[in-house]
């Protein structure tokens, strides 16, 4: 059997295939983005497209997202706030392949306001100023490990 591939019609077939073209062009132009950072953040922040949701996504270095998922908040209590944050944060992780979810350096909580108060409605307190770490039951939670940096703002 002789099978022939043609790339943007560059060298037409000698065989009758109607009115087809002999190559179609393949589109480089939509090339995935492709990250040179080797530093990876889980940030939650507050949906730009839709009112009361939550985004969470993992970013690298350079911003390429790596995952992300997007959850509606009940309510804006801290309670409602913390919950949809929590499940944000572990649909953006469970999009990640394989044991990337360890290697995430940082958590970022920019919920334009209520990010203390919604890290200790999930139990998550600051032992210095300003100083959040994510703790065991988090870990448990998300998947991101055990004393990692939880920073407030973007």
């Amino acid at each position: 059997m002789d099978l022939k591939f043609t790339f943007g019609g560059a060298s037409p077939d000698h065989h009758d295939h109607g009115d087809a073209p002999s190559g179609i062009p393949l589109p480089f132009s939509t090339t995935p983005a492709i990250s040179t950072s080797s530093v990876l953040e889980l940030r939650v922040r507050r949906s730009a497209e839709t009112p009361g949701a939550l985004l969470g996504e993992v970013v690298t270095g350079d911003g390429v997202v790596y995952a992300s998922a997007e959850v509606t908040a009940r309510g804006a209590d801290p309670a409602d706030l913390a919950a949809a944050a929590r499940s944000a944060m572990s649909r953006a992780i469970a999009g990640l392949e394989g044991p990337l979810a360890e290697s995430v350096e940082s958590v970022a909580l920019d919920l334009g306001g209520g990010e203390v108060e919604a890290l200790a409605a999930l139990g998550i307190v600051a032992p210095v100023s300003d100083l959040f770490m994510v703790d065991a039951a988090l870990q448990r939670r998300v998947g991101v490990s055990e004393g990692t940096p939880i920073r407030i703002g973007a």
